[in-house]
């Protein structure tokens, strides 16, 4: 190798390290990002659970419509991100009194005969949901941005059951009971979420999906809509639905929330 191609070799392989140290001095020097999103999510609730009540199997009840009878609800999402690697947090709190529902069949305490009717049942219903999710950016500008998601949910459902029988049933020692049920799920998710912005404008269109299992024989989740980026955040109108299947007689079989959120993200 000649002398000028010696040089030339150099300056190119001194000029390909100052880029790369460049590169990683500037990713060290990202800052930490973060972004607050209280919310207020009005969905409509169907779930499908089983109680046992004695004898075998258990007592189906469809809940539908319990938006009215909501008692206490908490939504915040939360999220941290340094560079293209971050973490996202999500809390789902919603406490419904006692609504009317629709039992499928109850199999009586100490007796094990199955009764088809449905006269005078309420039913409570506790959910809470956490989740905790790592995020990769494989895309971030001003005009769009896309995510990779992994993670765990966890979900706890309660529930309790009262029946009172306004009509004689002769195989009933008693009119009235009550029983309660309940559903612990671990279930590990993975998904997308990003945003497109509109025409180069402050709006843009979020969206976001993530699907898994573990203990639920199935989880999905899935939100899109509409927003809108001011200087200390965004402003978000979107549809969210959540649901879980479960394949076993008792607990928690099936249960979806649906419907429309309104939040603001706050970010420092």
């Amino acid at each position: 190798m000649g002398a000028e191609a010696a040089v030339k070799h150099t300056a190119a392989t001194l000029a390909l390290l100052s880029l790369l140290i460049g590169s990683a001095a500037h990713a060290e020097s990202e800052e930490w990002q973060f972004g607050v999103t209280p919310y207020l999510w009005l969905p409509h609730v169907d779930a499908n659970l089983g109680f046992e009540t004695g004898g075998s199997g258990g007592s189906t009840v469809e809940m539908t419509d319990v938006l009215k009878h909501l008692r206490a609800a908490l939504f915040l999402n939360a999220e941290a991100r340094k560079g293209k690697w971050g973490l996202s947090f999500d809390l789902v709190y919603c406490d419904f009194s006692k609504s009317s529902s629709q039992v499928t069949n109850i199999v009586v305490p100490g007796v094990g005969v199955e009764v088809p009717i449905n006269a005078g049942t309420t039913t409570d219903l506790t959910g809470s949901m956490l989740s905790l999710m790592g995020t990769y950016a494989l895309r971030r500008s001003s005009n769009a941005s896309f995510d990779l998601l992994a993670g765990v949910r966890y979900t706890h459902i309660g529930a309790t059951l009262d029946w009172n029988f306004t009509m004689p049933v002769a195989e009933l020692p008693a009119r009235e009971g009550s029983a309660e049920t309940g559903s612990d799920l671990w279930d590990g998710v993975v998904g997308v979420r990003g945003r497109v912005t509109l025409a180069n404008s402050a709006w843009f269109m979020p969206f976001y999906l993530d699907a898994g299992t573990g203990t639920s024989k199935f989880t999905w989740q899935g939100l899109f809509g509409v927003g809108y980026a001011f200087g200390w955040g965004d402003l978000l109108l979107v549809y969210r639905q959540l649901a879980f299947d479960e394949s076993g007689a008792a607990g928690l079989q099936h249960l979806s929330l649906s419907g429309t959120a309104l939040g603001a993200t706050f970010r420092f």
